[in-house]
C-alpha cells in the first residue's frame, strides 16, 4: 500500500521569519530600499553612497567575524542579518536564518546564552555561548576586531604596494594660484621649492612656514627644475583668514594692492554667498577695504557674523552677504607664496608592502589608543559638550585660520566625530581612491580598538566578564563552570551606553552645524 505523501509546510503570510525551502521576501520593502539609495545618490552624489556601503561592508565584515567563530566553537547562532528593523529578503539554511532588513545601520549575529539570564531550551545549553571554553568565548569576542585589524592590514598593503607611499620631502608644486606671488615669480607645477631667501627648506610646511614670515618681500626662491637648481626672485604677497563660529575661514589674499578671495571651499557658506576664488574684495560692511591690516578693526566692530562684502570680478561690481555664525575675528597678516603640494607616489614591493603597513598599523593603533582615551577623559567630555551647546567652534584638525595664527589657542581634546562626521569626511576624500582607502583603513583601526574597551557592552566587556569567571573558577578549582550575575553588570553596561549615546548625539549635532572639512 503505498504511502500517503508528507503534509506540505505552509507559511502563514503574517510571520515574516524563513522556514527552510521558503524565504521570505517583501517585494515592496526592497524597491523603497533601492529607491531611497538612488534617491540619496542623485541628491547628495554618489560618493555619499559609496562611503556609506563602504561602512557597512565594515560592519558586515564584523559580524562575520563573530559568526565564523561562534560556528567553529560549536555555539548556535540563530540569525545573521544585515541592517535591523523589518525583514526585505530572508532565508533559512538549517537552523540559521540570514537576510537584509529594511533600516541599512549595520548588521547582527544573535548566539544563543550569552549571559546567565539569557533563557534557552533545555537541549540548547551545551550549545550556548556562555557553556563554552574560555579560549572559545575570547575567540567569538575579539573576532569582530580582528576582522577589523586584518581589513586595515589588507587595505594598507593594497594601498602601498598598487598605489605607492608619499614622503613630505618628496613633494612637487601644483598649479600655483592664479595671480598669486609664485605665478607670477614664475614657479611652475612640478618646480620643488628647495630654499626661501637662503634658508634651506625640505617639506611644504617647512616652505610656508619660511614664507609666512617675510610678507610682502621680495626674496630669492630656491628651487629644481628638471633635476637642475635655480634661482629665482619672489615679491611675496600676504594672506589672512577671517574666521567665524561655523568651522570655516575666509582666506584673502594681498598683492600688488589688491586683495582676493582664495580657496573657497565646495558647499560651504562661501560658495552660498556666491563667493569665487579670484574675487577681489573691496569693503567689508560698507567699509573701502585696502590692506589686510584693516581686518581686525573691521571685525571686532562687526555686531554678528554675517558679513556684507563688495566684490569686482572680471570688471564688474557685485556685492553679497557672507554668514559666518554668531561672530568673526580676524589673523594678522603673514607671508605667502601660493603654491599647493603634491605628493608623488612611489610603490613597494609586496614584502616592503607588508612591512610597512604592520609599522604604520601598529603606529596607527597605539594613536587610536592615546586618543580614545584622551577623548574620554571627563575634562575633556565636559569641555567638549560645553562647546556643543554654546555653539562654539570644535574641530578635529586646524583649520586654514587656526594654522595661519599662532595666537588661537586650541584645546589638546580632540572633537569626535559621529557617524554623519565620519561619511562627510569620507565623502570629501572619494576623489583620489589611495587616500580613500587608507582613511578606511584608519577608521577600521578606531573601531577596532573601540569594541576591545574592557567595559560592557563594548566586545572587549564579553573579554573582561570571561576572563572573571575564569579567575574565579582558578580560584574554586572545583571543576564547575562560573557565571557572572548579569544582573549587577547591567548598570555599568546602561551607564556606558548612555555616555556613548550621549557623545553620539553632541557630536552628531556638531557635525550637523559645524562640518569638518578637509
Amino acid at each position: 500500500m503505498k504511502s500517503p505523501p508528507p503534509p506540505v509546510e505552509t507559511v502563514d503570510p503574517d510571520v515574516e521569519a524563513a522556514v527552510e525551502g521558503h524565504p521570505s521576501f517583501a517585494a515592496w520593502r526592497l524597491m523603497a530600499l533601492i529607491a531611497a539609495i538612488i534617491g540619496l545618490g542623485l541628491w547628495q552624489g554618489w560618493a555619499l553612497v559609496v562611503v556609506i556601503l563602504s561602512i557597512l561592508t565594515m560592519i558586515f565584515l564584523h559580524e562575520l567575524g563573530h559568526f565564523v567563530m561562534a560556528r567553529r566553537a560549536g555555539m548556535k547562532v540563530t540569525e545573521f542579518f544585515i541592517g535591523f528593523g523589518p525583514r526585505i529578503w530572508s532565508f533559512r539554511r538549517g537552523e540559521v536564518e540570514y537576510g537584509i532588513k529594511g533600516i541599512p545601520a549595520g548588521a547582527y549575529v544573535r548566539i544563543i546564552g550569552m549571559s546567565d539570564i539569557d533563557e534557552v531550551e533545555p537541549g540548547d545549553e551545551s550549545r550556548t555561548y556562555r557553556r563554552k571554553t574560555y579560549a572559545q568565548r575570547i575567540g567569538v569576542a575579539v573576532a569582530g576586531s580582528t576582522m577589523h585589524f586584518l581589513l586595515a592590514l589588507v587595505l594598507m598593503l593594497v594601498v602601498f604596494a598598487g598605489f605607492g607611499v608619499t614622503s613630505q620631502e618628496r613633494w612637487v608644486s601644483s598649479d600655483p594660484s592664479p595671480g598669486s606671488a609664485a605665478a607670477l615669480g614664475g614657479i611652475r607645477k612640478g618646480d620643488k621649492v628647495v630654499s626661501v631667501d637662503g634658508v634651506e627648506v625640505s617639506t611644504h610646511d617647512e616652505m610656508a612656514t619660511e614664507a609666512r614670515r617675510r610678507p610682502d618681500q621680495t626674496v630669492p626662491i630656491g628651487i629644481i627644475r628638471d633635476g637642475r637648481r635655480i634661482t629665482t626672485d619672489v615679491t611675496l604677497g600676504s594672506r589672512a583668514f577671517v574666521f567665524g563660529t561655523v568651522a570655516e575661514d575666509l582666506s584673502l589674499g594681498a598683492l600688488d594692492g589688491r586683495i582676493t578671495i582664495n580657496s573657497v571651499p565646495p558647499k560651504s557658506a562661501q560658495s552660498a554667498a556666491g563667493l569665487r576664488d579670484g574675487d577681489v574684495l573691496v569693503s567689508i560692511n560698507g567699509t573701502p577695504l585696502t590692506s589686510l591690516g584693516q581686518l581686525k578693526s573691521i571685525t571686532s566692530a562687526a555686531d554678528t557674523g554675517r558679513l556684507r562684502l563688495g566684490l569686482q570680478r572680471d570688471g564688474a561690481e557685485l556685492a553679497t552677504v557672507l554668514d559666518l555664525g554668531a561672530k568673526v575675528s580676524a589673523t594678522e597678516s603673514t607671508g605667502f607664496l601660493g603654491i599647493g603640494h603634491e605628493l608623488p607616489r612611489e610603490r613597494l614591493g609586496v614584502l616592503a608592502a607588508a612591512g610597512r603597513s604592520a609599522t604604520t598599523f601598529a603606529s596607527q593603533a597605539g594613536a587610536s589608543v592615546v586618543g580614545i582615551g584622551k577623548l574620554f577623559n571627563p575634562v575633556n567630555l565636559y569641555h567638549f559638550a560645553g562647546n556643543v551647546m554654546s555653539g562654539e567652534k570644535t574641530s578635529t584638525t586646524p583649520t586654514r585660520a587656526l594654522q595661519a595664527s599662532e595666537q588661537r589657542v586650541r584645546s589638546e581634546s580632540a572633537r569626535p566625530l559621529s557617524i554623519i562626521g565620519v561619511v562627510g569626511v569620507g565623502e570629501q576624500l572619494t576623489a583620489d581612491l589611495a587616500t580613500f582607502l587608507m582613511f578606511l583603513a584608519g577608521i577600521n583601526i578606531v573601531i577596532g580598538v573601540i569594541n576591545l574597551i574592557p567595559l560592557p557592552p563594548f566586545d572587549g566587556g564579553h573579554v573582561m566578564i570571561a576572563t572573571y569567571e575564569k579567575l574565579r573558577e582558578m580560584i574554586r578549582r572545583d571543576g564547575h563552570r562560573y557565571l557572572a550575575n548579569t544582573n549587577k553588570i547591567l548598570p555599568v553596561a546602561y551607564g556606558v551606553l548612555l555616555v556613548m549615546v550621549t557623545v553620539g548625539v553632541l557630536a552628531g549635532y556638531a557635525d550637523i552645524t559645524q562640518p569638518l572639512r578637509i
